[in-house]
């Protein structure tokens, strides 16, 4: 039986779950961000210990899966209003607004570029799969304060220095997994919203050290602790369910991005928690980039079931996350680097 996927086959089944449910999307932000920044307040303020820990960790859960959202923004970017409130109550708190996500991401389906060098999101791993994980974690203990800076200091900066605007801003503020990488300019149609949010970060970042000073520094500190968990945890989401980071010398169509990519098709906790917002279904959106994320378990079903048995699809989809971590390890450890391939 042939394993090949037929994309046209794949384009037919999912074609009438296309539509956003924009009031889904309100819903699910809104509650997510009322009870998560309610519980951060009640893990600062003075109570007793162990309601202040849960409180927190709840905190994290809830924002992180706000935050999730910055990928659902790029694809479905007709929903204004909703990109609009989620820097509201997500990107500007933070610090971790769509314009540090967009000019990255929008290489990153493109067949000319993806897992290439010129992928912002993508990174060799042959035989460093360990050591990139580690310095990866390493870098979300610096991200609070690095992204202070970026908007505190370098917005401003950047009005009035042109090398601040023109290098420093574009090599190294922005949210690429490889490092350093240039990130291409923002289309001219998207930069006069950039700019606007850019300005209400940097205010934003001014408000925390008004906090500190007025309100006590352990609030600053738990916006920071709050910041290096979410990014752990999305962290450790890239390891197991995104890619197998085999770089190559030419891009790779969508085929080709199903076969380096992961489905996690598993409803358990830690993977609800780990890939919210549908991006336990990584590979099927490098098929389907335009489903919306409340779509995707249906689409995922519709697939394993409709599919030839074993096919190239079933072949990409793991079980857990540890799996798709032991899937990234076989893989980059079997391959050489793009550069020694002759």
């Amino acid at each position: 039986m042939d394993k090949q996927v037929d994309m046209k086959r794949v384009q037919e089944l999912v074609a009438d779950l296309r539509e956003p449910n924009q009031a889904h999307y309100f819903a699910d932000l809104l509650l997510c961000a009322a009870v998560g920044w309610a519980a951060f307040v009640v893990a600062v303020l003075p109570g007793a210990p162990l309601l202040r820990t849960l409180a927190f960790l709840a905190a994290v859960l809830l924002l992180y899966r706000t935050l999730g959202f910055i990928h659902e923004i790029f694809h479905q970017q007709g929903m204004k209003g909703f990109r609009h409130v989620w820097h509201a109550v997500s990107g500007v708190p933070l610090l971790i607004p769509f314009l540090l996500y967009l000019p990255i991401h929008q290489g990153h389906h493109n067949k000319l570029t993806y897992g290439t060098r010129e992928d912002g999101e993508y990174d060799q791993f042959h035989s460093r799969a360990g050591s990139a994980s580690a310095k990866l974690f390493a870098l979300n203990l610096a991200l609070p304060l690095a992204l202070w800076v970026r908007f505190a200091i370098l917005t401003p900066l950047a009005a009035v220095l042109t090398p601040i605007r023109e290098k420093m801003i574009p090599e190294f503020v922005h949210m690429a997994l490889r490092m350093p990488f240039r990130a291409p300019a923002i289309k001219e149609s998207a930069r006069a919203e950039a700019m606007a949010v850019e300005w209400w970060c940097c205010a934003w970042g001014w408000a925390l050290v008004a906090i500190g000073i007025f309100a006590g520094w352990q609030w600053v500190a738990a916006w920071a602790l709050l910041v290096v968990l979410i990014a752990t945890l999305n962290t450790i989401r890239a390891m197991g369910g995104t890619h197998l980071y085999v770089e190559e010398l030419e891009g790779r169509d969508a085929r080709g991005q199903l076969l380096d990519s992961l489905n996690v098709d598993s409803n358990d906790p830690i993977t609800l928690v780990l890939c919210p917002v549908g991006l336990r279904f990584h590979a099927l959106h490098h098929v389907a980039p335009y489903l919306p994320y409340h779509a995707l378990p249906t689409a995922h079903r519709r697939l394993m079931a409709q599919l030839p048995a074993g096919s190239e699809y079933h072949q990409v989809t793991v079980g857990s996350i540890a799996e798709g971590i032991g899937r990234l390890r076989r893989a980059t450890s079997a391959v050489r680097p793009a550069a020694e391939k002759v």
